[in-house]
Formats: structure tokens, sequence, C-alpha cells
């Protein structure tokens, strides 16, 4: 198995990935078995050094796994290179063997700095920095590095309650037929109504479009996912893409949408802790004697604004007698379910109610 390292060049190294476990790790399991190479073949120490340095050069320029197939590709770029020059410098690549491999580790984190941010970026919604750069006007950043959160005033009346880590861009000026804002972290919006002129946030690949409501969206850049949670109103979400109308996700309150940056889709949920969206003095108190079960989910639909499917006839006789003051709707399900011997699940933001009939 060692055997074939004792003809390995500093690109066959690179290209091994044994060794670029090693050379990034440099006291994991493999430091034995790379000491016994150095051991075997001595005169190879020099190019397993050489051939380190560039694997650590690359991780630390990149920041991202030096991986095989990329290596090779950038490789064969500088092998194009040097070939065809071959016949006129071949002493002097031998007489400047250090320099040479110098300016090829130069060239190949160059190289796999662009072919990483090609791959990654290729085909993919933007990040703030990029949204930020194609945006059209003077934009105002607002970043917030405290532990509190920050509250911005919009320039038209709208307001946004940064959470920590958290940046915003706006124009100073909402001219244009759409209010535009950009962000990375997160932020809880309450925008001014103004059906003339659409309010979009713009965050990590999605886009939330309202009139005028109240949401929170939630898009860290070190995030793998967007989540956009409606209070109140009607907010429509899509991907920034081409195809961005042909999968357009309405939510309404309690309800959540939650993007998928790598794949670019949307799925619908409820909210981790559905809020009561009635009034006061429409809010009734949850204490039901001998009820029909199915004006006890009705009050919930309506408290709650959720949609709860259930077979009407199968529950026809379910009567139930509880108090259900303080509990989440999720525990007011729990009591519900259990007393009558059935059981939900929450599908596109939905309640379905699964079970039997009652005697």
């Amino acid at each position: 198995m060692l055997r074939k390292y004792a003809t390995y060049t500093v690109e066959d190294f690179v290209k091994d990935e044994n060794f670029i476990d090693w050379a990034k790790l440099f006291h994991t399991e493999y430091h034995a078995v790379w000491q016994d190479v150095i051991s075997r073949y001595p005169y190879q120490r020099e190019v397993i050094e050489q051939a380190r340095q560039v694997v650590l050069q690359l991780s630390e320029a990149s920041k991202l796994p030096a991986e095989r197939k990329d290596v090779e590709d950038i490789w064969t770029e500088i092998e194009l290179a040097i070939t065809e020059r071959e016949s006129v410098r071949n002493n002097f690549f031998r007489r400047n063997l250090a320099r040479l491999l110098t300016a090829a580790s130069v060239i190949l984190i160059m190289g796999m700095l662009w072919y990483q941010f090609q791959k990654t970026n290729d085909g993919k919604p933007g990040t703030y920095s990029e949204l930020v750069k194609r945006a059209k006007g003077d934009l105002e950043e607002v970043t917030n590095t405290e532990t509190v959160p920050l509250v911005v005033l919009l320039p038209d009346g709208s307001k946004v309650t940064m959470s920590k880590d958290s940046r915003l861009s706006y124009g100073k000026a909402f001219n244009g037929r759409e209010r535009e804002v950009f962000l990375s972290g997160e932020a809880f919006f309450e925008v001014t109504r103004n059906p003339a002129k659409p309010f979009l946030v713009y965050a990590n690949g999605l886009i939330t479009k309202v009139l005028g409501t109240s949401f929170r969206v939630t898009a860290f850049e070190r995030d793998v996912k967007v989540v956009v949670a409606v209070k109140t109103g009607k907010v429509s979400v899509f991907s920034d893409n081409e195809d961005r109308k042909s999968n357009v996700v309405t939510l309404i309150p309690n309800q959540q949408a939650v993007f998928s940056r790598k794949q670019a889709t949307i799925s619908r949920s409820l909210v981790s802790r559905p809020q009561v969206i009635v009034s006061e003095s429409e809010l009734m108190l949850f204490s039901f004697s001998n009820a029909p079960v199915t004006d006890i989910f009705e009050a919930l639909r309506k408290a709650y604004g959720v949609d709860i499917i259930y077979d009407k006839e199968m529950l026809a006789a379910c009567r139930l007698t509880t108090s259900l003051s303080n509990e989440t709707l999720f525990e007011r399900l729990d009591v519900i379910c259990e007393a009558i011997e059935a059981e939900y699940k929450v599908v596109d933001a939905q309640v379905i109610i699964s079970g039997t009939k009652c005697n």
C-alpha cells in the first residue's frame, strides 16, 4: 500500500484523500502512517512537506475541504500551461522547483476559491451581500451587534425589530413601485399598509411579499434554512429565482414557511406555539360541559385561525366536559384527543384528526 508513495509528486500527494486528511489534522491516526512513509522513503520528506503546505494553504484560504476532484480539475489547467512550455523551461523547472511550487500553490488557491464559489453559487439564490450589491438606488444599512433588540423605523413608517447579529439594508426613500428591504439575520416586521406599494423582504434566497402585516423572518447566512412566521395579516413567500412565480406559498397568522436554501424548496407548517388571534371580547372561556367535541374543535379553529380537519359523522356522538383555560393549542388538542381516543397530526399547516366513533 505504501509503495506507491515512493514515486509520488507534489501533485499526486495533493490529490490523495488520506494525505489531505493527515495534512489538515497533523495529529490524527494518519500520523503514524505518514511517518512510516517518510522513514521508508526519506528522499520524499521535502516533497511531502511541500504538498502538506499546499493543502494547508488551500484549506485556510477557502475554508472549505480540499476535495480530490476539485484539485484534479485545477491541476489539469496548470499542467496544460506547463506542457506547452516544457521543452523550453525543463531545466529551469528543476532549478527553481521551490519557487514554482509556491506559484502553483497560489494558482491553486485562487482557482479553488473561484471553483468553489462557482460550484456553490451557480444557479443559487443570492446572499445578503450579493443582493445589496445589485440593488438599485442608495441604501441605508443598519447592523445590530448588541444583545438587546434594535428597533428601526423605515421611511414609510414601518417598524423593524432586529435581533443580535442581524443586518438590514433599505432604500433611503421608497420611491419605486415596491418597498424593498434586505435582511441577514432575524427581524420582526410591522409593515404600514399600502396596497399600491407592496413591501418585499429579500433574505438569503427567499422573498416575502406583503401589503401590510406583521411577521418574523429568520435568515442567518450560516443557516441552511430561512423561516418566515406570520403574526397578523397575509404574506406571500417565493424563491428568488426565475421560477419563483410557479411556487408561491401564502401564509396566514400562526403559519410559517421554511425555505431550504440548498434545494430551493418551500414547505408550510404551523408555528411552534400558535397564538390566539381573536380579541378578548371574542374569546370565549375554554370551559365546556358535556359539549359536542365538534363544537370544541370549531372554537379552537376560530380562536387560532387554524384549519382542523375531522370526520363530523364519526365524531358526532363524542361529547366532552373539560376546562382548557391556560393550555397552548397543542396541549388543548392533546387533552381532547386523549379523552376521545383519537390522534392528530399537522400537515401543511392543517390539523388532521383521526380516530374511531364514540359510543
